[in-house]
């Protein structure tokens, strides 16, 4: 379930393409603390999507480690703006890239 810019676990593994254990390691390995709602489920916010985002392309796209991720977000979150810009244009050429397959696939699809 959703509510405005939250996302329970089941919804944020299907948006992200990975397994809730994947998840729950990388909120261990990248310090990531969701809220929790009154019956114990983990909630994510937007800011914790993207950020998951991020994190699964330099795991999987980039063939990073989990310590070369650490170490290439915390060098992203301590960049002077020039270089920041130059990474947020990679991160945008990776997702007109992602779209790109993704819309390629939907017009071979059949009843497309």
């Amino acid at each position: 379930m959703r509510s405005g810019k939250h996302y329970l676990v089941t919804e944020l593994c299907r948006k992200l393409g990975i397994e809730p254990h994947i998840l729950r390691y990388w909120e261990k390995e990248f310090d990531i603390k969701p809220i929790r709602n009154s019956a114990g489920r983990r909630i994510y916010n937007e800011a914790q999507l993207e950020r998951l985002q991020l994190i699964k392309h330099l795991v999987r796209t980039e063939k990073l480690t989990v310590a070369g991720a650490r170490r290439q977000l915390a060098k992203m979150s301590s960049q002077p703006s020039e270089s920041a810009s130059a990474d947020h244009r990679q991160t945008l050429l990776w997702l007109k890239r992602e779209l790109l397959t993704i819309k390629a696939q939907i017009e071979a699809s059949p009843g497309h």
